[in-house]
């Protein structure tokens, strides 16, 4: 119980620390920075800008105002695969975090009614849930996640989901922002 609490704590921290961050230094953490940092440093730019995505779902942080810093600063094709990797990596992580934490146990144990009526509902159909709430870009791909890992569903049919979702999404900001902002 020690190390859940533990990682709860760290979990609140990072959080606190990375909107602090971006908060009180705002002239530190901008698009210039960032720019300069990935002419000068390409790779490690890219490895940062990974390490950012991958983290991010614990924090239910959207993607897309990464992706479109992104645009500005790689390669589109790049980009892309990069922010995949990321996506994918912070659905992994998410998924088996709300593990960890007993979210699954929790709400069975709270809401065992609702989340077996949620199961009956989704049983045969949850790729197709998974893959339209990650596409609809008005709703947070991460708390679909938590939710297929609070009802069980398995991690690969997930991170299908995911993939193909997020995938279309973000080819479609990729292409159109590229269009829009590169000459």
């Amino acid at each position: 119980m020690k190390q859940k609490k533990l990682a709860f704590y760290i979990w609140l921290v990072t959080i606190t620390l990375g909107i602090s961050t971006y908060l009180f230094f705002p002239e530190e953490v901008n698009i210039d920075f960032l720019k300069g940092l990935s002419e000068v440093h390409y790779i490690t730019a890219l490895v940062i800008y990974l390490l950012i995505l991958s983290t991010r779902g614990l924090t239910m942080i959207p993607s897309t105002p990464l992706l479109f810093a992104g645009i500005l600063i790689f390669d589109p094709v790049v980009l892309f695969i990069t922010n995949m990797m990321g996506i994918l990596a912070s659905s992994t992580l998410v998924y088996y975090f709300s593990r960890y934490l007993g979210l699954d146990i929790y709400f069975e144990n709270k809401y065992g009614m609702q989340i077996q009526k949620i199961k009956t509902k989704m049983d045969g159909k949850e790729l197709p849930v998974i893959i339209g709430w990650s596409f609809f870009p008005l709703v947070p791909t991460d708390l679909i996640v938590y939710v297929g890992s609070t009802l069980r569903i398995n991690i690969f049919k997930c991170l299908i989901g995911v993939f193909i979702g997020e995938s279309v999404l973000n080819t479609f900001y990729i292409v159109s922002a590229t269009l829009l902002l590169r000459p």
